[in-house]
């Protein structure tokens, strides 16, 4: 059977205190993809959506997003294993949504990623969302409580089909003061190395990296940015990385 690309997208699992954050529910439920599947899945990329007090999230209001290539047989085994492990694992008090679908089966990119990008700056009703999943050819559904999480699981995977948002899940210690850039480029989760102004950096420049590499999602690639510093230049620190 054939496979495609799939997008898979959770949302508000989590509660103040909780021992597993959202993020730590994708990777895991990613694991068992690669796992249990023996399918590659792709980084995990976060999105940080609108905060506002009439949205219920915990502490950032952010959604996880990772892709993988599925049939349809295997779509439908893993949706069902995410659904008993988000009403399982979840937090008691969450409301979790989840996004799944095929790439092709989305009907139109643009006003789905004008979704994702409205749920950046305003406060979006589960209808709406539900009508624009159903638009789109992508299977939303909620799983706890009030399951607000359906916005920011849509939004997650709007975001992710822009290609230009996002940063990735985790960071990197070097344990070196400095490396370059072709150095860098051998860590499998960096696909280039760019300046702020998004430019790429050549080979042979000379980055710090007593900071932790942490990656950002720009033109479908894990990007590491750099700036110049007194040394010359150094990693974008995390902290300087809300604007993705």
């Amino acid at each position: 059977m054939n496979s495609f690309k799939t997008y898979i997208c959770i949302d508000d699992t989590d509660e103040i205190g909780y021992e597993k954050s959202t993020g730590e529910i994708a990777e895991e439920i990613k694991q068992y993809i690669e796992d249990e599947f023996d399918i590659a899945c792709s980084l995990v990329t976060r999105h940080q959506l609108f905060l506002h007090e009439d949205i219920p999230y915990t502490s950032h209001n952010s959604s996880m997003c990772f892709t993988c290539n599925l049939t349809q047989n295997q779509k439908e085994q893993i949706k069902q294993y995410i659904i008993s492990y988000l009403n399982k694992y979840s937090a008691p008090t969450s409301q979790p949504g989840l996004c799944i679908g095929f790439e092709k089966d989305i009907a139109n990119k643009e006003e789905l990623i004008n979704f994702g990008l409205d749920a950046k700056q305003k406060v979006l009703t589960k209808q709406y969302a539900y009508e624009m999943a159903q638009k789109q050819g992508l299977d939303l559904s909620e799983h706890k409580n009030k399951g607000q999480g359906v916005v920011g699981a849509l939004a997650g995977v709007a975001l992710r089909v822009s290609g230009f948002d996002g940063r990735v899940k985790g960071k990197f210690e070097t344990n070196k003061e400095f490396m370059s850039v072709e150095e860098l480029l051998q860590f499998d989760f960096i696909d280039e190395v760019r300046f702020k102004n998004e430019k790429l950096a050549s080979n042979d420049i000379i980055v710090k990296t007593t900071q932790a590499l942490k990656t950002v999602f720009l033109e479908h690639k894990s990007v590491l940015l750099i700036q110049k510093c007194e040394e010359g230049y150094e990693v974008v620190k995390k902290e300087d990385l809300k604007s993705y």
